[in-house]
């Protein structure tokens, strides 16, 4: 029984010893392949594309839409792993100069080119038709804004390209006190004499505007000066002429051709219809012109004096000193007006028979980008509605997007004064047709060759037969530099 018993627990340990062996072998088995697994993942994981790692370049001019475009940059770098996006921003005056001397070599130091209305077509040449990599939804901003820096017609094809998008609504337009306008004593003294009301939203002509600065100048002696204008020689006075310029041509069919705004790029200072060389004229040297030209005269008058002293860098801080009634100047000059004495005591309306000019600020794609479609794409960003709404929030600059416009209305935390001042302004963003040309010889040649004789004008005796003869002179001179 003894030997029986050990012969079984020899088996026994015989058969135990076997299965640990059959463990260990199989446990040494599946090491191995959790090895080859975890080998194969990682030879597989090397040889999948990474998460690109690229640098955009975006120069623009200093503003302070900058620390919101910033703001928006970060938001897009944390939605695309590996993007890193680079905000140069020179001063206003240097940044053109810079996008130009980079882009004339062929370099490819900078993918996203910002630029102004006006300086649109300085950099046409360098510029991608975005249309090739990006869909705008062209219902959610305002055409008169994109069709003014961002459309380029060309003239050998007829074809129009987009070269940029706006990410602002910048418009020029009328600013006033509305504790002073809206005041129902003075409305009703005003009334009395002018018949019309003082509300700037219901005037029809540019006369209601004249009389309004006579009134509370003059005969109340409620402010020191008016609605102030910009007429500084060195370039504002190409925009202050045209936002007047605009209520005679919209009247004048022999002017405007049939068309709102005149031709894409040519705009309301050429005719609205092409002469016999396929080039429009210019639409200023006449009647309508002088009558415009008159109007700036008699407003000018009530500027701070010397009224060379009004410019795009002082109109701002004049109005929100409080010393004037009005100003016709740029939206973005709203934050300006933070923590002035005015703040919450102005808005803004529409021109003078119901319409404004544009000045809006773009951003398009270099030619010579290594990445252009991921730069397209960060262009989209800005004007997308929950980005664009935060511009406002971040600035005091005006979104381009009707969505972010309603976004911000809706928004009970915003006081109501300032969300009806952001639907006043996106409202003259949706009229804002009355444009000086931004065709590529406006910079350097139309500028200097109307604002010089005008100014002059301005400096002197007011008569028409003066008016003429410096329209005149403009004119002769815009034929040159287009034919």
């Amino acid at each position: 029984m003894l030997i029986n018993g050990a012969q079984q627990d020899i088996e026994a340990m015989s058969g135990f010893s076997s299965k640990k062996r059959s463990i260990s072998t199989a446990g040494a088995a599946i090491i191995i392949i959790v090895i080859l697994i975890i080998a194969a993942g990682v030879a597989f994981y090397e040889l999948q594309p990474k998460p690109q790692s690229v640098t955009l370049t975006l120069i623009t001019f200093s503003d302070p839409a900058n620390t919101w475009m910033q703001f928006a940059a970060t938001q897009f770098e944390q939605q695309h792993p590996g993007v890193k996006i680079n905000i140069v921003a020179p001063s206003f005056s240097q940044y053109l100069t810079s996008e130009i001397s980079a882009e004339q070599t062929g370099s490819t130091q900078y993918d996203i080119l910002g630029f102004t209305s006006t300086s649109a077509l300085s950099l046409v040449n360098y510029l991608v038709n975005l249309s090739s990599y990006i869909t705008i939804n062209q219902t959610d901003i305002p055409f008169y804004q994109l069709s003014f820096g961002g459309l380029y017609r060309n003239s050998t094809t007829g074809a129009t390209e987009m070269i940029g998008v706006p990410y602002d609504a910048s418009t020029f337009a009328l600013f006033y006190r509305t504790d002073i306008f809206d005041n129902a004593t003075l409305n009703s003294e005003f009334q009395s004499e002018y018949h019309i009301s003082l509300d700037p939203h219901t005037w029809t002509s540019w006369q209601d505007a004249i009389y309004a600065d006579n009134f509370l100048v003059n005969q109340t002696h409620v402010v020191k000066y008016g609605i102030i204008v910009d007429v500084a020689q060195s370039h504002d006075l190409i925009d202050t002429f045209p936002a007047i310029f605009g209520w005679y041509y919209a009247k004048n069919s022999s002017l405007n051709g049939g068309t709102v705004g005149g031709i894409t790029n040519y705009n309301i200072m050429f005719t609205g219809k092409l002469g016999p060389n396929g080039l429009p004229m210019p639409s200023f040297n006449n009647s309508a012109g002088v009558q415009a030209l008159e109007v700036l005269y008699q407003l000018v008058k009530y500027d701070p004096q010397p009224f060379s002293e009004v410019n795009y860098g002082t109109i701002g801080t004049e109005f929100a000193s409080g010393d004037a009634a009005g100003a016709i100047m740029f939206t973005p000059e709203n934050p300006t007006l933070i923590n002035s004495s005015v703040y919450g005591k102005y808005s803004i309306s529409l021109l003078p028979g119901g319409y404004a000019e544009t000045g809006t600020d773009f951003l398009g794609v270099s030619k010579y980008s290594l990445h252009k479609q991921l730069a397209a794409e960060f262009v989209q960003f800005l004007a997308s509605p929950k980005i664009n709404a935060e511009l406002y929030y971040m600035t005091g600059e005006f979104p381009i997007s009707a969505q972010a416009v309603s976004m911000i209305s809706s928004n009970s935390t915003v006081p109501q004064w300032e969300r009806t001042f952001v639907v006043n302004v996106y409202q003259t963003a949706t009229e804002a047709w009355a444009n000086p040309p931004n065709i590529p010889p406006t910079y350097p040649k139309l500028i200097p060759h109307f604002n010089q004789p005008v100014y002059q004008f301005l400096l002197g005796d007011g008569s028409p037969q003066s008016a003429m003869q410096a329209l005149q002179q403009a004119a002769s001179a815009w034929v040159q530099d287009i034919s």
